[in-house]
């Protein structure tokens, strides 16, 4: 089971994840293209569990554990200094931390658990295709990735990359990622 192919592409999602952390440059070219890769195995690893019928719950986790580091430190690399970069920051921080505990206790991802509430369906529902998945994704995921990408292209730091919109969109996918660290235990 440990050397499944899933689990090879999650290796390489920890090993391109963990050589973007180290780069020397967050917002270089080569930080953001390691954690671009890491971010595009994701999409490869669990499809491949299933076509080859590989799915283990050490699969799971080592997928889930790796998403959860990337988010944070896609969040800690782009946030501000100023009050909104370390809320944002700290609400990162209690939403991988609630995410980590519940793995360790439970042994497997929230969506998995056949319990769930109306904050966590909503995130979880239709593939992450709707407006509070959206917001989640972005607040932790895909406006860090502008921001590193702006960063990097304009000569600037991570977290003065940014604009108002961009601002907004994230306070709000904070305010649903602080929800969905609360509503799982419910």
């Amino acid at each position: 089971m440990v050397l499944w192919p899933p689990n090879l592409i999650g290796y390489v999602r920890v090993a391109t994840l963990c050589a973007a952390m180290h780069a020397a440059d967050p917002a270089g070219s080569d930080a953001v293209w390691f954690c671009f890769v890491s971010l595009f195995l994701d999409y490869l690893d669990g499809p491949c569990a299933r076509y080859l019928n590989m799915c283990s719950q050490f699969g799971d986790l080592l997928d889930h554990y790796t998403d959860h580091v990337t988010m944070q430190w896609l969040v800690y690399v782009t946030a501000s200094a100023g009050p909104f970069g370390r809320a944002n920051l700290a609400v990162s921080t209690l939403h991988n931390g609630v995410a980590f505990a519940y793995m360790a206790l439970r042994g497997h991802y929230f969506k998995h658990s056949e319990r769930g509430n109306i904050v966590t369906r909503t995130i979880e529902a239709n593939n992450y295709w709707n407006m509070a998945s959206m917001l989640y994704a972005a607040n932790c995921i895909l406006i860090p990735l502008v921001k590193l990408s702006f960063a990097g292209h304009h000569g600037m730091t991570p977290p003065d990359a940014s604009a108002p919109l961009i601002d907004v969109v994230d306070a709000v996918g904070a305010a649903v990622t602080l929800s969905y660290s609360f509503a799982v235990w419910l």
